[in-house]
């Protein structure tokens, strides 16, 4: 077996190091493939890389309509890990081609690919690199000490879809969506009340009116589920994540670590912005020198657990984070991770894990025990190629 390591939109190179130390013989390529679509080229570049190296599988974070037309025509195996829910480019040509394995950290997410008309498909949870997370050891650097009394490190999510197209949505159907947003909006209870709120009719009646409205939906999919995923629940997000960062702010000392481009008075001034960190050991100490870590997932991720989450217990620090269900099957709630249903949820326990100090720092170790036994690249690596070559 040769595997041909593909770099997308991430450069980490800790998947490669975890199959080399498992003694598979990897190749990496650099050269950024074409997200959503399949390039002639790129596509010629990369069968000519599998020929002069003899690899026989394909491997990259996110599925890769180049990698998998190359790899359907070179008759070897393209394994995709997905770290995005939902996945709508699973349901495209690219994504039902007899060669493509895909690995997805949200149940629901892989039956609807089997009902895409996807091949072969496997749950998994996302994971972190041991070996790294030790070698940093960020908790007992820090020895207690934090820096951070709450941390937020994500994005605001102000630049989405629903907000480029507002001046082409009639005044009636912004009152029909903003009803929808109130109803869904901080309600973290594992509950979807999104999908199934825009059928046909509505969009099909906005294109009437207005010229200007475009929907660019690349699937086989709905434009009705296009819109739900790629709009309302961007939206959503943007609106939770400002209201949770400002009314935390309010009581607490607040550090937000973004790359966003926060308009002028969206956050308030208590909220101290720090510019993103890279991911890696800047990322970890963040993690570890934070009291409390949050996380808002957003609304299209139903039940999986984001990769946040397991790099801040993998770091020693504490989470706490909206409320999933597949989370909660996969840590033990007020013993190795902290979950909110509701914003007065939120505010309660922030107040008693800052306050609670041994019991925070208890329930962080606990998680990062779980994460480091349980969740690591080598024990996924090793289930996904034992399934693969299995199947």
């Amino acid at each position: 077996m040769k595997i041909l390591y593909v770099y997308g939109k991430t450069k980490e190179r800790d998947y490669v190091q975890a199959l080399r130390k498992l003694g598979y013989t990897v190749e990496e390529y650099f050269d950024r493939q074409s997200d959503h679509c399949a390039n002639d080229e790129e596509i010629g570049q990369m069968i000519a890389c599998i020929k002069e190296n003899a690899i026989t599988h394909l491997l990259s974070i996110h599925m890769l309509p180049n990698l998998s037309v190359a790899a359907y025509r070179m008759g070897i195996k393209y394994i995709a890990m997905l770290w995005d829910a939902p996945v709508l480019a699973m349901n495209t040509i690219f994504g039902k081609l007899d060669n493509l394995w895909v690995t997805s950290y949200d149940k629901l997410d892989c039956e609807r690919f089997k009902r895409y008309g996807v091949k072969h498909v496997l749950y998994q949870p996302l994971t972190v690199d041991r070996d790294a997370l030790c070698k940093w050891n960020m908790s007992g650097r820090l020895q207690g000490n934090y820096f951070n009394e709450i941390s937020f490190v994500g994005r605001l999510y102000e630049k989405n879809l629903y907000d480029a197209q507002i001046t082409n949505i009639p005044a009636n159907m912004q009152e029909y969506f903003t009803s929808i947003m109130e109803e869904v909006a901080f309600r973290w209870d594992g509950a979807n009340r999104i999908f199934g709120t825009v059928d046909k009719q509505i969009l099909d009646y906005i294109k009437l009116v207005s010229r200007g409205f475009r929907i660019n939906n690349p699937y086989d999919e709905a434009d009705e589920r296009f819109f739900e995923v790629y709009y309302l629940f961007q939206k959503i997000a943007n609106i939770e994540r400002v209201c949770c960062l400002n009314l935390l702010a309010e009581q607490y000392d607040l550090t937000f670590y973004t790359d966003s481009d926060i308009e002028e008075g969206l956050l308030r001034p208590e909220v101290k912005r720090m510019p993103a960190v890279e991911p890696g050991e800047a990322l970890s100490l963040v993690y570890a020198g934070s009291k409390i870590n949050l996380n808002i997932s957003m609304r299209g991720m139903e039940g999986g657990t984001p990769l946040r989450i397991h790099e801040i217990m993998g770091a020693g620090g504490f989470v706490l984070s909206s409320f999933s269900k597949e989370t909660a099957e996969l840590f033990e709630e007020d013993k190795e991770i902290a979950m909110f249903r509701t914003p007065e949820e939120l505010l309660e326990k922030a107040e008693y894990y800052l306050t609670h100090e041994h019991e925070r720092r208890e329930i962080a170790l606990a998680g990062q025990r779980k994460v480091l036994h349980r969740f690591t690249h080598e024990k996924k690596l090793k289930e996904l190629f034992k399934w693969v070559e299995g199947e």
